[in-house]
């Protein structure tokens, strides 16, 4: 069996704020089963220096480095650094930037050697293993200077078959607390909010998000199964708050009250916190929740305007959401509306749609990051690409993302924003007549053909 090295790059912190990295436990738990010698390592606490001195302390044959896009760049630098100190070790890329953009980053970068599409435990194990590359489902590699993308891995369905994340191998207390107040006993600001993972994928298909088709459905894991990991880190390690990662916790109406049985049948005191959509609540859910510990809901509401609801492919009502913040807010669950300014089809009217929705409902809390960010694997990527906006070589930057600004500029986007945090009606922005809007457009395109043009002479250059 091959050594193995996981890696959590730095600079991977969201709003300062920054968890174990789960998805690499799951990795190690599934490679110690399979009696491979694993380690893993978060950027985020140790920083380069401490990088390079556990790849020449632990001298793997395997470094895997989870990669999201907004965060690409340093995980390709710890692509690079690794094979600067060994350039034998064999260099592995997971997450959903190598599962989308797999062949570029393979043809880009040559201190990449394998891109994981989907999900790694069971191609983490056989790389380990020794497998040839060319047995391997679900990776993308090199031969002979040459991207070969093998047929995608089947899911994993069973998702108890899958062992629980190895905790012990990274130090929790080094993790930092994040809330105020105390919730069931327990102090949020004393000891670390850890991430758990209850389920897989999402039922959704909305333009703006690749979940959905990376996860290939969705998935859950059994209640006993979940609360044995709660169970685990609650007695073992000492943690009180957590955080459900799920994308959408809730699908699964039974086997959520079963572990809330579970969690209250157990006697264990715990806060958490979770994200789901609107249409997969109910009040017997929600009180089960509740006495279990559950302090605040995030759901993904998006936008006030139906006409938005509908061309994003968010396929819920307003009146929906509107029920489910009532309920939550009846139980005493705090509330969080996340919500995209700057959609297709975004206006000012739309946005005070959005304004005057959230006044009438009032949840307890907006969550936005002021945009519509552009990644790869969605449908808005498409049609960005349609457009113009976008070519493949921009995930060769720097730039962590790329913001929809077809039909709003930033500095309108802010005042959009502004606005929605504010819940005030917005000042009326310039009017734009006809005549001025396909001048803009004209301007857009003049600039669309510059760009190709100056991107094939570099490449003749190069050549």
């Amino acid at each position: 069996m091959k050594k193995v090295l996981l890696i959590n790059p730095p600079e991977s912190k969201q709003d300062g704020y920054f968890n174990p990295p789960v998805a690499l436990l799951y990795l190690a738990g599934s490679l110690r089963q399979a009696g491979a010698e694993v380690a893993v390592l978060d950027g985020c606490l140790e920083g380069w220096q401490g990088i390079a001195l556990k790849i020449r302390a632990f001298k793997p044959d395997i470094i895997g480095v989870t990669c999201l896009t907004p965060e690409r760049r340093a995980a390709i630098r710890v692509a690079s650094l690794a094979k600067e100190i060994d350039a034998n070790v064999l260099t592995v890329m997971g997450g959903a930037h190598p599962t989308t953009m797999d062949r570029q980053l393979l043809t880009c970068y040559p201190y990449v050697d394998v891109a994981a599409r989907g999900e790694g435990e069971e191609i983490i194990v056989e790389l380990a293993q020794d497998v040839p590359l060319a047995e391997i489902a679900g990776i993308s590699w090199r031969q002979n200077g040459e991207v070969i993308r093998n047929h995608w891995r089947d899911t994993i369905e069973d998702l108890d078959s899958v062992p629980l994340p190895a905790w012990d191998l990274i130090d929790i207390n080094r993790y930092p607390a994040r809330g105020t107040g105390v919730v069931n006993g327990v102090e949020l600001a004393k000891g670390p909010r850890v991430s758990v993972v209850f389920s897989r994928g999402c039922v959704a298909r909305c333009h703006f998000c690749s979940t959905w088709w990376i996860w290939k459905g969705w998935r859950c894991r059994s209640a006993g199964n979940m609360a044995d990991e709660l169970s685990l880190l609650y007695h073992e390690f000492g943690v009180r708050h957590f955080c459900f990662a799920d994308d959408t916790m809730t699908v699964n109406r039974d086997e959520v009250i079963k572990l809330c049985h579970e969690i209250t049948t157990r006697d264990l005191k715990i806060a958490f916190h979770l994200t789901t959509r609107v249409d997969c609540v109910d009040e017997e859910m929600l009180a089960g929740l509740k006495e279990a510990g559950c302090y605040e809901i995030a759901y993904g509401i998006e936008t006030g305007c139906k006409r938005l609801l509908s061309a994003m492919g968010k396929d819920v009502t307003l009146e929906s959401a509107e029920k489910a913040i009532a309920s939550t807010k009846a139980t005493r669950i705090k509330t969080t509306a996340l919500i995209i300014i700057g959609n297709v089809g975004e206006t000012v009217e739309t946005v005070n749609e959005t304004v005057e929705w959230l006044k009438r409902v009032e949840p307890d809390s907006v969550g936005t990051v002021g945009a519509l960010w552009i990644l790869p694997g969605t449908k808005l990527c498409a049609r960005a690409k349609k457009l113009g906006l976008l070519h493949d070589e921009f995930w060769l930057t720097a730039e962590p993302y790329l913001v929809y600004e077809y039909e709003h500029n930033r500095k309108r986007l802010k005042l959009f924003r502004t606005g929605l945090e504010l819940r005030k009606e917005l000042f009326q922005p310039l009017w734009f007549n006809s005549s001025r809007f396909a001048f803009i457009r004209l301007i857009r395109l003049l600039k669309d053909v510059v760009y190709r043009l100056g991107h094939l002479l570099r490449r003749r250059s190069e050549e």
